[in-house]
């Protein structure tokens, strides 16, 4: 399992801004290890794809006042999933809508709760049926910077060479595990100056290259921007396209092979390098 002590956290940090009661590290670990022994033969075959497990926290106490609920479900599922972005590693293309946001200041849009993601659902059907492969988030104050794209984390190497992701401080944005690690391995493993800050929509015109990454969308390059108006029409002027549209940039591959070689253990020296991202789940 990847950083499952990462994910307890934040299941308990949203259980906390929900007034939930919280599931300690020690019993999340354990119910989401018996879920990959009891379900371990439905993992894919090595570079088919993936057991995804999701940890679930809800409210069932008999109260049907609007209210916080002092008793709460904590369970997990598993299914074997491929890859989210089907097309692998080739450049996916993202649509902006101006006056979409999938969340505002003062909400509670880092918390990774269901009601962050159903807001998207229209918009997101809407930008698909346009041949787009997900919807870019805009914020909601302005609608000039960039928040997630879809439900992955956004990140663009800009002009000067910084790989620059959206920042946490507004509490609009899901601190993704994967996100996280991805920050950590580009400052360690590739050198690269990471700043957390806003990032416009004008700034990525100039940028080099851009992804999205998440546990089901991994590292997968974005190679086009596109934005529309609520109507559906385009702004031609605020299109972006990275390289040539298709191909992942150098960055982006060479995250994408690092992370991959460290959940796989493809890369024995990484692997041992970062020993505990990786929980090993022992049969009995």
């Amino acid at each position: 399992m990847f950083r499952p002590d990462m994910n307890a956290r934040r299941m308990a940090s949203g259980a906390r801004r929900f007034l939930l009661p919280a599931v300690d590290l020690e019993t999340f670990v354990a119910a989401a290890e018996e879920v990959v022994r009891a379900n371990a033969h439905w993992v894919p075959p090595h570079g088919k794809g993936a057991l995804y497990l999701r940890p679930l926290l809800m409210g069932t106490g008999a109260d049907l006042g609007v209210k916080a609920s002092h008793t709460a479900t904590f369970c997990v599922y598993a299914c074997p999933v491929g890859n989210y972005f089907k097309s692998g590693l080739t450049a996916i293309r993202l649509q902006a809508v101006r006056g979409f946001s999938r969340a505002a200041v003062g909400g509670a849009g880092s918390v990774k709760a269901g009601g962050n993601y159903a807001p998207a659902f229209q918009v997101q059907a809407a930008v698909r049926q346009r041949n787009f492969d997900e919807v870019l988030c805009l914020d909601a104050a302005t609608g000039t910077m960039v928040e997630e794209a879809g439900a992955s984390n956004f990140f663009a190497v800009v002009e000067d060479g910084t790989l620059v992701t959206p920042s946490l401080g507004p509490g609009t944005i899901l601190p993704g595990v994967t996100r996280a690690s991805i920050i950590e391995l580009a400052r360690e493993e590739c050198g690269c100056e990471v700043a957390e800050r806003h990032l416009t929509l004008d700034e990525l015109k100039s940028a080099k290259e851009a992804f999205c990454c998440g546990t089901g969308a991994s590292v997968t390059p974005v190679g086009s921007i596109s934005v529309a108006h609520d109507d559906g029409t385009e702004d031609e002027d605020a299109a972006t396209v990275f390289g040539d549209g298709v191909s992942p940039g150098a960055l982006t591959q060479r995250l994408h092979r690092i992370l991959s070689g460290i959940q796989t253990g493809e890369d024995a020296e990484l692997s041992q390098k970062y020993q505990h991202w990786i929980h090993i789940v022992e049969p009995k």
